[in-house]
């Protein structure tokens, strides 16, 4: 897991997503056994009022990335195909699922599923973040649950 002061940077998500006014950043990448990239991120900020704005921007952020993903999508010439759903909704989560086909740079330049994860306790924003990449081909995930993903993140939360 690596670990840094980021003193209120703006931390890229994706194509759609930052995080902004975080104090420290923690990430941990994983891979799928289809090689399939995964990564859980923990932002701490100075206050859980500052930690709530991030994620209301995050919220904000998601709710526009399927437009987001086809204007991006549109200047890189390939097919507008992006969508974007919202999978869950917790007390103090919310998950997203993207397909589309990638036009590289922040993901790969192929047809793919994005899944996002976020949740808000106290001053820290955990995410959790995979893909499904079409050329890694592995058993397809099952949105429905998100949920209990959202509820295993919160569990861990605690621990914080």
């Amino acid at each position: 897991m690596s670990s840094q002061d980021v003193h209120g940077r703006k931390i890229t998500l994706n194509e759609c997503a930052s995080v902004t006014g975080a104090t420290t950043w923690q990430e941990q990448g994983y891979l799928s056994a289809a090689q399939n990239p995964a990564g859980q991120q923990l932002f701490s900020f100075s206050g859980p009022e500052a930690a709530h704005a991030a994620y209301q921007q995050l919220l904000a952020d998601m709710d526009a990335c399927q437009t987001a993903s086809r204007q991006l999508q549109a200047r890189q010439g390939v097919a507008q195909d992006a969508t974007v759903t919202r999978t869950a909704v917790t007390a103090d989560g919310t998950s997203w699922s993207r397909t589309w086909t990638g036009v590289g740079g922040i993901s790969a330049p192929e047809r793919q599923t994005n899944h996002l994860y976020a949740l808000q306790q106290g001053a820290v924003l955990t995410l959790f973040q995979f893909d499904e990449l079409q050329e890694r081909p592995a058993p397809a995930y099952d949105t429905g649950t998100d949920p209990s993903v959202l509820a295993a993140l919160a569990a861990l939360g605690v621990r914080h």
